[in-house]
């Protein structure tokens, strides 16, 4: 397994081939599964007409896992109870949090403008974490999505925020939804070794090297 890499491909064959207990965090951002295309300019993603798909992918995250590490899932308020059935039923993770990423500004929406999004936190075993001041409510930049952008792009201090918060300098980070690489730069900036996992090339971010 190449380090500090995106692969291109599956997640889960990708994953499969990975040795277990090999990483030591996840932060990811899978398709909710909801088959609509979205902002302005009607940006479509991959693997997005099924919740399931998606939800199969963890039980290779936890294979993977290294014992007493944490997976950070992103989600939205329309899927998070299919979501959080699906792994309190099929899956050994154990429901650690809910942590509300609250946006500096608005996004779009009719009657009721989004703001937040959120992040399920998973466990395998007993997990540590380092900051004492991590709150169940982030507040973090907002991305503004053009043409050319990941519509599910995510702010760079908000994901180094939660890979210091739950590992250490020189550990790997695992993201099987890499998009345009967000998760893989952030780790790059503090330190941590990681691979990215992304299957459509559109999305890949030019800073970093494909397998």
């Amino acid at each position: 397994m190449e380090l500090n890499k995106i692969i291109q491909g599956d997640c889960i064959e990708v994953m499969r081939g990975m040795p277990g207990r090999c990483v030591d965090l996840i932060v990811t951002d899978p398709p909710y599964g909801d088959n609509v295309a979205y902002g302005f300019n009607n940006k479509t993603i991959k693997n997005n007409e099924n919740p399931l798909i998606n939800c199969l992918a963890l039980v290779e995250m936890y294979r993977i896992l290294k014992l007493n590490r944490s997976l950070y899932l992103f989600t939205n308020w329309k899927h998070y109870p299919f979501l959080t059935e699906f792994i309190s039923r099929y899956t050994k993770f154990k429901i650690r949090h809910l942590v509300v990423w609250r946006k500096h500004n608005f996004g779009l929406g009719w009657a009721f403008r989004h703001q937040y999004e959120l992040i399920l936190v998973l466990e395998k075993g007993k997990p540590k974490y380092n900051l004492k001041n991590f709150s169940d409510v982030q507040t973090a930049s907002h991305i503004n999505h053009n043409k050319l952008n990941h519509p599910h792009e995510k702010p760079l201090d908000l994901l180094k925020k939660i890979i210091i918060h739950s590992s250490s300098e020189g550990d790997l980070v695992l993201d099987p939804f890499a998009g345009s690489g967000s998760t893989c730069r952030a780790c790059e900036e503090i330190g941590r070794k990681w691979v990215g996992i992304e299957l459509d090339g559109r999305w890949i971010g030019m800073d970093f090297k494909v397998v």
